[in-house]
C-alpha cells in the first residue's frame, strides 16, 4: 500500500468555519487512502456562498450527492457533492476493478448498484472522519451520520431535495481532489450558511454584500435563534446569543441597529435587560422589540415602561418581523437626523 499523504496544500482561510473544515482534510486524505489503497490529495480549497439549486443548475453537470444528518446541539443537513464521473471512479476503485476498467465505466457514466454501494462506503468514511474531528473542534456537541447517496442534476434535483433546501444559502467549500492515476476533479462540502455560522457563533460575510442593518437576537432557545437567523439573514446581519449578560456587553462595544429579545430567560429576563440597556446613554436610542410566545397585558405594559419600542408574539412570520424592524429602524433614523 502506498503511503498516505501527510501534508495538504491550502490557501489562507478567513473564517473559523473554513479553517476548521480545512483542518479535517489531512485525516480525510489519510482515511480515504487507506480505504481505497490509492493516494488521495485535497488541494487549493476555496469557499463561496450560493444555493445548491443555483450551483447545480449553473454547473450543467451530473453529480452524486451524499446527504449527512447533523444532530445533537446543531441540527440540519450537510452535503458532499462530487461529479458523477468522480463518484463512479471512487465506487469502482472500491470494487477492485483495474484502472482502465474504472476509466471506461466513468466515461460511460455507469453508476450501477454495486458502484453506488462502493461510493456509499467512501461517503460513510468521510462522514465518520468529519464526525470525529468536529466533535473535538466545535464548542458544542455534534453528531454526523450518513443518510443517503443519490445522483443529482438540474433535471432531477427537485425530486432529490426539497425546494426550500435547494434555495437555502449555503457555504461551498470546494477543493481539487487528486487520486493517483486519475484526472483531478472537485470535492465539495456544502453546509447551509446558518449551520456553518452557528458552529462558532460567527457571521461569515459575503464580499460586497450590503445589509439593511445589524440585528441582535437574545433568546435562551437555540431553536428560536435559528428561526430568527433564517427569517432575517438575507436582509440583516444577525448576531445571536443566549446569554443576556453577553448581550449587554456586546451592545456596548459593537454597532447594533436593533435588538430582538425574549421576555422569559433564566437569570436576567428580557424586561430587566431592556431596562439595563436603556440606562446606557451610548445605546439608549437602539430600538428593542420584546418577544413572547405567551404574552400578557401586564408584560406588554412592563416592556413599554422598561423602554421597549414594540412587543411581538412568537412565532412571528418573516413579513411581520421585517415590517416591525423596518418601522423602528426608520423611526431611529428620523430621530437621529432630527437631533443633528
Amino acid at each position: 500500500m502506498e503511503k498516505s499523504p501527510e501534508k495538504i496544500e491550502k490557501k489562507s482561510s478567513s473564517s473559523q468555519f473554513e479553517k476548521t473544515l480545512v483542518s479535517t482534510f489531512p485525516r480525510i486524505c489519510e482515511g480515504c487512502s487507506q480505504l481505497t489503497n490509492k493516494q488521495f490529495f485535497l488541494i487549493d480549497p476555496i469557499i463561496k456562498t450560493t444555493t445548491l439549486g443555483t450551483y447545480i443548475k449553473n454547473a450543467n453537470s451530473k453529480f452524486v450527492l451524499s446527504k449527512i444528518i447533523v444532530e445533537d446541539f446543531y441540527e440540519g443537513e450537510i452535503y458532499l457533492l462530487l461529479s458523477l464521473k468522480q463518484a463512479i471512479t471512487i465506487g469502482n476503485i472500491l470494487l477492485l476493478l483495474d484502472d482502465e476498467a474504472i476509466k471506461a465505466n466513468a466515461s460511460k457514466e455507469n453508476f450501477d448498484a454495486d458502484c453506488a454501494d462502493g461510493f456509499k462506503e467512501f461517503s460513510n468514511q468521510v462522514c465518520g472522519i468529519l464526525d470525529n474531528d468536529l466533535r473535538l473542534k466545535l464548542p458544542k456537541p455534534i453528531h454526523l451520520r450518513l443518510l443517503s447517496v443519490a445522483p443529482i442534476n438540474k433535471e432531477n434535483m427537485t425530486t432529490v431535495l426539497k425546494e426550500d433546501i435547494l434555495n437555502e444559502e449555503c457555504l461551498f467549500l470546494s477543493t481539487s481532489l487528486r487520486i493517483t492515476g486519475f484526472d483531478d476533479d472537485q470535492f465539495i462540502i456544502c453546509v447551509p450558511k446558518l449551520i456553518g455560522e452557528e458552529f462558532f457563533g460567527e457571521i461569515i460575510e459575503e464580499p460586497n454584500k450590503e445589509y439593511q442593518g445589524v440585528v441582535l437576537a437574545v433568546d435562551d432557545s437555540n431553536t428560536d435563534l435559528r428561526i430568527i437567523r433564517k427569517l432575517l439573514g438575507n436582509e440583516f446581519k444577525v448576531l445571536v446569543t443566549d446569554n443576556p449578560n453577553y448581550a449587554l456587553s456586546l451592545i456596548g462595544k459593537t454597532h447594533i441597529d436593533l435588538v430582538l429579545m425574549d421576555i422569559y430567560m433564566p437569570g436576567v429576563d428580557g424586561i430587566t435587560l431592556c431596562e439595563r440597556i436603556k440606562r446606557n446613554a451610548m445605546v439608549e436610542e437602539v430600538p428593542i422589540i420584546i418577544c413572547s410566545a405567551h404574552p400578557t397585558q401586564e408584560n406588554v405594559i412592563r416592556a413599554v415602561r422598561a423602554g421597549a419600542a414594540d412587543f411581538i408574539v412568537k412565532p412571528a412570520t418573516r413579513q411581520k418581523l421585517i415590517e416591525k424592524i423596518n418601522k423602528h429602524l426608520l423611526n431611529k433614523n428620523l430621530k437621529s437626523t432630527a437631533s443633528r
